[in-house]
């Protein structure tokens, strides 16, 4: 049996980069194949417009004369599906964030280290692995046909997870799953480095099979709906939907299952779990949010600990659990506050709020609790900022390193200023986004939307230009219309489409791609729903008449 190997492209204007490049590639190992390689953007672009080539990795300069990485990425990507690596100068930090936008998670700064370079590629290996494994499995189950349409919903319910976008018109992918209400779970191996790193490779395989059987067997006899599948490294999504509308028995049985889930793995395995578990929702248009809040949850890991089950609106009552002083609860109510002045954008209050909390923090006498409160602080701005302000920057994002900045604190004094000076950097910063916003939200996501017709077009593309959490933006805007954020992306593309077909000499299929439809069935089917026949036979009767 021949090897599968991973076809990679590399594209830099310099030739010994280039070069460079490719032998540290072919280096990783023989999985590995550079199976083109570019000196310009614009050169590959035109070579695959002319001849299609099979590839799984584009590893890609930032800045070339013709036409540079970013762009070259964006082009690429309207004409196939790859992982794309990004290797940018030190002064290209714009272009990097710029990068993450376009989906290029995993770059390099020049110059290039080896060690690092190698890193990432087992980092995107891995991603590859789990997609082709994924594919694979797609591939056999539809050979049995009473399998086939679970697998292509589990397909879908990857790609979500993984980070791809759905067009909020082409709602069609929900309508293959049962009506109801779900929840999605996020089960993760803990100290899973360790772990493999202290076996053999066969071993490990051996122990992860066995974890996986033991989901397996426990989801056979589960009395609910579920679409199971891989996530990164030993981790796995399970999505479980009850026909009941009974949210709160659906949350309980949900986490007893979670609790047995856990318990069973412990019993039969050298592992532990945490699982992370979402809310209760029934618009499965928004998976992609729900999946962002999962894992933002798994976070709380590096304040209570492994080996825990983790719920949306349950921070405050774990970390009372886990504290043994008795401040704990007024400490919790204080982090409270300060998330509150946040929301009200209250500056004079915040400053108070944060002096109370550092106050608080003064009635503590063991170290261990200074730092769990405030990284708990942390963790919980980072969340507000992840759900409430999609386009601030990543330099607020990262967690405040507490054991650093404990570690260099002399009094509580200090503290108290180092807290301050974090806190106020992030509300200074909310302060730029909101003096950007316009007041009427839903006439500006009415414009983007018409402006942006012919794009890809998600809710959360939507939701980022009014500067508003995906989920609260679909309410407000059907709370303020009348209808929903998919009726009236379908209706104006479908009366746009209308409009040109009777004004212009333009084929279906010409028209269906202006309008954003890549689909001329699914558009033709769309348009005779709103105007009673197909778009070819609709202009023949309005011509006639």
């Amino acid at each position: 049996m021949s090897l599968k190997q991973i076809k990679t492209i590399i594209v830099d204007d310099e030739n010994r980069i280039r070069r460079g490049i490719e032998k540290l590639v072919l280096s990783c190992g023989e999985e590995w194949n550079v199976v083109a390689t570019f000196g310009d953007g614009q050169e590959l672009l035109d070579s695959y417009q002319a001849e299609p080539i099979e590839f799984d990795i584009l590893i890609t300069d930032v800045r070339m004369p013709i036409m540079d990485g970013l762009t070259l990425i964006k082009e690429m990507k309207k004409l196939t599906s790859f992982s794309p690596m990004v290797i940018s100068g030190f002064d290209d930090f714009s272009y990097l964030q710029t990068a993450l936008r376009e989906g290029a998670l995993d770059y390099l700064i020049k110059p290039i280290d080896r060690e690092e370079f190698r890193i990432q590629l087992e980092t995107l290996k891995e991603k590859i692995m789990i997609k082709w494994q994924n594919q694979e499995e797609l591939e056999i189950m539809e050979k049995q046909s009473s399998e086939l349409a679970y697998m292509k919903q589990v397909k879908i319910l990857n790609e979500i997870t993984n980070g791809y976008e759905i067009d909020v018109s082409i709602m069609d992918w929900t309508n293959d799953f049962p009506a109801g209400i779900y929840t999605l779970m996020y089960i993760t191996i803990d100290q899973v480095l360790s772990h493999s790193r202290s076996m053999e490779k066969n071993e490990w395989k051996t122990w992860i099979l066995a974890h996986e059987n033991i989901f397996n067997e426990m989801l056979s006899e589960y009395k609910h709906k579920y679409w199971k599948w891989k996530g990164e490294g030993a981790a796995f999504w399970i999505l479980i939907c009850s026909s009941n509308d009974n949210s709160n028995n659906f949350k309980n049985e949900v986490y007893e299952f979670a609790i047995s889930l856990k318990n069973n793995v412990e019993k039969y395995t050298l592992f532990s779990n945490t699982i992370a578990i979402s809310h209760v929702f029934t618009d499965l248009s928004l998976l992609s949010t729900v999946t962002k809040d999962v894992l933002a949850l798994m976070q709380y890991r590096l304040i209570y600990g492994e080996n825990q089950i983790l719920q949306q609106d349950m921070e405050q009552q774990l970390i009372l659990e886990k504290s043994e002083t008795k401040h704990a609860n007024e400490l919790q109510q204080a982090i409270h506050r300060i998330i509150q002045s946040l929301e009200r954008m209250n500056e004079g209050e915040l400053i108070k709020n944060v002096t109370m909390f550092a106050k608080e923090l003064q009635t503590l006498r063991v170290p261990s609790e200074i730092k769990l409160f405030v990284q708990s602080l942390s963790i919980q701005m980072i969340n507000y900022l992840i759900k409430h302000t999609p386009r601030l920057s990543n330099d607020l994002l990262d967690i405040q390193d507490t054991s650093r900045l404990l570690k260099n604190i002399g009094n509580f004094a200090e503290l108290n200023e180092e807290i301050k000076e974090w806190v106020m950097a992030v509300f200074n910063k909310l302060v730029i986004v909101n003096e950007e916003k316009v007041l009427n939200q839903v006439e500006v996501a009415r414009s983007w939307i018409v402006e942006n017709m012919k794009e890809s077009i998600t809710i959360e593309k939507i939701a980022r230009q009014v500067y508003m959490n995906p989920t609260y933006f679909c309410e407000y805007f059907k709370n303020q219309t009348g209808e929903t954020v998919h009726e009236f992306v379908t209706s104006t593309r479908i009366s746009k489409a209308r409009e040109l077909l009777l004004t212009t000499n333009l084929k279906v299929y010409e028209i269906s791609e202006l309008v954003g439809y890549a689909d001329t069935k699914y558009f033709s089917k769309l348009f005779k729903k709103y105007y009673g026949e197909l778009p070819s036979k609709y202009k023949e009767k309005v011509k006639a008449k």
